[in-house]
């Protein structure tokens, strides 16, 4: 089940497009990121848009997803980066400036998800798009971990 986008402070977004072609008119960076988070009987992932306009701060969209619980880390985190990914895609056309998408894995060999950093790394530059890792990519692991920690009580 997918939610609408929303700005942080719950106002619906009619069009992501829209959104961002007018928030990131003067060719502002974009970011994307994506996280997700086990519930008891499922898996809930926040998506998350940022526009930064130094020094006047940003614009954050967000959009909701649940369904029935993955229990492989490979593939939630793969459909992180897939929901990133995709987004980017139908953003590129309307983004005058960079467009960066967020991968919520760490490089470190010592962290679980160090083992599938090449996979989601790959699904990311073979479309064309700049990358983050952790610990620098705050849009995944910041931003949209934050979403869906405490944008309220995600239902299946």
């Amino acid at each position: 089940m997918k939610s609408p986008w929303k700005t942080l402070s719950g106002q619906p977004i009619s069009s992501i497009l829209q959104f961002v072609a007018e928030t990131a008119a003067n060719g502002q960076e974009v970011y994307i990121g994506t996280d997700s988070l086990q519930y008891s009987r499922f898996t809930g992932y926040v998506t998350i848009v940022a526009i930064l306009n130094p020094p006047h701060g940003g614009r954050v969209a967000y959009c909701r997803e649940s369904m029935p619980r993955i229990k492989s880390m490979r593939e939630r985190l793969v459909g992180e980066v897939w929901r990133s990914v995709a987004l980017a895609m139908e953003l590129q056309g309307v983004v005058k400036g960079e467009l960066t998408i967020h991968v919520d894995a760490n490089p470190n060999a010592q962290f679980k998800s160090n083992a599938y950093v090449r996979e989601l790394t790959s699904m990311v530059v073979s479309q064309g798009f700049r990358l983050m890792l952790k610990p620098d990519a705050w849009a995944a692991s910041h931003a949209a971990d934050w979403g869906v920690r405490h944008l309220g009580k995600m239902t299946a």
